[in-house]
């Protein structure tokens, strides 16, 4: 390939900049061991301007002044061997680094053929060992850092925790001293409903003491994740902590775009707050804090922020570093990585479960149609079959009546001319319960007053009562307070009450009846002294055919149900704790 002849023009004028500007700790030294070329790292280590090293005599730096020697000895002989040196700043300062003595061969000095080796150009290439091993700690800490973030992302996200234990889980590795090693950590989420940014929870010692004690518990014990998060627990078990004290006044206004959180969140970027510091909401987060220096890294994930992590260490008071801040904001983005995954899971979560209800309420709902249609085939049938039963019935119960009538006292078949009539009788209520329940009459509404029926109903059960040696009560407190209703209706309910529970006082008792204005209603009850009902038949009281007698249709409540629900009120039965049972119904007064 040919070379560009500008390139080659200017070749060594690139190369000697590249040397110059090198931060790597380079000197050229002439056969006298006067300096000739230095770079700027040379000038870094030694104290001294690059340019003012030029030609100057690089044995007053070396703390051996035969090092210079030995170092034309290992040019000489080709040597790359690396060897321990110790060189002596401008400020007086002595610092070991590691050497390599090389030949130096640069085109402008091959021309010059060399009678004697020791007329030859020698390069120093100088490593700072301090220096070194503060770039290798530094490796293995950010080594040791990142083994922690992969421990903390298999226990964030393998793991199945609730959303407070994740939280809870990001601020103790952020303080533990297995982690990030702050002192203290604050968690500021985004509360969508009020637009506000806000203190969630908060994590750290009060004071010194306590951190002291804290420190001590937990410095000798290896953990894990889950243990280190127990024994901090148990730690600060009967510690009133400051921190929730000041997590809990933490607030910001998402709106307050100037405002060094907002910001935060904003630019997503990590803000390192050091003492001298002045911007927008720092004084304010330092009256929360109570110190100067701190550290901010945004919650974000692809749908926007979560929050804010705010950290610090108030108690040793130790720096804060830019690794401190370079994995404070990576651990802030895998935080915020399983804040949201526990987010999305628990609104899928219910979302299934919302999916799994409606599924089963559209099951319902089929049911449901199924058994009405049926119910409907069912009720026209049996209205068919009602009128066409009791016309015939009519006629029955009528001759049997008749045929009672024309017999003498003591004639032998007057006993099942009445027993014909008494179950014609039956038959005939049952039917007419039957069409009641299948085609209920139209409402003829009026105002009505509940007291006045209910003493219209009881006065009909006056000499049944005195027969079973049953008492009435009276307690009716509704007085004048009327209700839009059919008093016929409402009063077929209240007798239907009243029978069952003269029914059930077998051997007397006492029956009473309330009557209560409620906010918006009024409540009626009927109550006796009876054996009561059994708890797993309360639910089919009011179902369609369902009776615990012998007799009857099974549709008296039912009818009563569908009576008061067609009024607007609600209806109900429930065993007394006194002993017996309590059929009420609530209606409401007009609007």
């Amino acid at each position: 390939m040919k070379e560009h002849p500008e390139y080659l023009e200017n070749r060594n004028g690139i190369v000697a900049a590249a040397f110059e500007e090198s931060d790597q700790p380079m000197m050229v030294v002439d056969p006298d061991g006067q300096l000739i070329l230095a770079s700027d790292g040379a000038g870094v280590l030694l104290g001294v301007a690059r340019a003012d090293l030029i030609g100057q005599d690089l044995k007053k730096f070396f703390l051996r002044p035969e090092t210079l020697v030995e170092c034309r000895v290992a040019w000489h002989s080709g040597s790359t061997e690396s060897r321990t040196l110790e060189v002596r700043t401008s400020q007086g300062e002595v610092r070991a680094v590691e050497a390599r003595c090389l030949p130096f061969t640069a085109e402008t000095l091959q021309e010059h053929e060399y009678e004697n080796p020791d007329d030859r150009y020698g390069l120093l290439m100088l490593t700072d060992i301090l220096r070194q091993q503060r770039a290798d700690e530094k490796r293995m800490m950010r080594l040791a850092k990142l083994s922690l973030l992969n421990q903390v992302s298999e226990a964030l996200y393998g793991a199945h925790l609730t959303l407070d234990q994740i939280l809870q889980a990001v601020l103790i590795c952020i303080t533990s001293g297995q982690g990030l090693g702050f002192n203290r950590a604050f968690l500021l989420l985004i509360d969508e409903g009020s637009l506000q940014l806000k203190g969630e929870l908060a994590i750290g010692p009060s004071n010194a003491e306590e951190a002291s004690r804290i420190w001590v518990d937990l410095a000798y014990t290896e953990v894990d994740l889950f243990e280190m998060m127990t024994s901090y627990e148990h730690s600060i078990n009967t510690t009133d902590t400051a921190v929730n004290r000041i997590v809990g006044q933490m607030s910001v206004s998402l709106n307050d775009r100037e405002n060094l959180l907002i910001k935060c969140m904003v630019n997503r970027e990590v803000v390192h707050i050091t003492p001298e510091m002045v911007r927008p909401g720092v004084e304010t987060i330092r009256e929360w804090m109570g110190t100067r220096e701190f550290a901010l890294a945004p919650l974000m994930t692809r749908r926007g922020p979560l929050g804010v992590i705010v950290a610090d260490n108030a108690i040793s008071h130790a720096p804060i570093g830019s690794l401190d801040l370079e994995f404070l904001f990576l651990f802030a983005n895998q935080s915020a990585g399983a804040i949201e995954n526990n987010r999305l899971y628990r609104e899928l979560e219910k979302r299934l479960i919302d999916l799994r209800k409606a599924h089963e309420r559209q099951k319902e709902d089929q049911e449901t149609r199924l058994r009405m249609e049926r119910l409907s085939v069912m009720g026209e049938t049996s209205a068919i079959v009602a009128h066409e039963l009791r016309n015939p019935l009519v006629a029955i119960g009528g001759f049997a009546r008749t045929l009672a009538r024309s017999l003498d006292k003591d004639d032998p078949n007057l006993e099942f001319a009445q027993i014909i009539s008494d179950e014609v009788g039956r038959m005939e209520r049952i039917i007419h319960d039957l069409l009641d329940f299948i085609r209920p009459s139209k409402q003829l509404r009026k105002s009505i007053l509940l007291d006045e029926l209910v003493r219209e109903s009881t006065k009909s059960f006056q000499v049944e009562l005195q027969e079973k040696n049953i008492e009435l009560h009276l307690d009716l407190q509704a007085g004048k307070t009327a209700l839009s209703g059919h008093p016929g209706e409402i009063l077929q309910v209240l007798q239907n009450f009243l029978i069952n529970s003269i029914q059930m006082m077998i051997d007397g008792g006492v029956l009473a009846v309330q009557s209560r204005v409620l906010e918006g209603g009024i409540r009626v009850a009927v109550l006796d002294s009876g054996p009561g009902f059994a708890q797993e038949v309360a639910e089919k009281l009011f179902s369609p055919f369902f009776s615990t007698k012998t007799s009857g249709s099974g549709l008296g409540l039912t009818i009563c149900s569908q009576i008061i629900k067609s009024h607007g009120g609600v209806i109900g039965a429930e065993n007394r704790e006194e002993g017996g049972a309590e059929f009420y119904f609530i209606l409401p007064l007009p609007k």
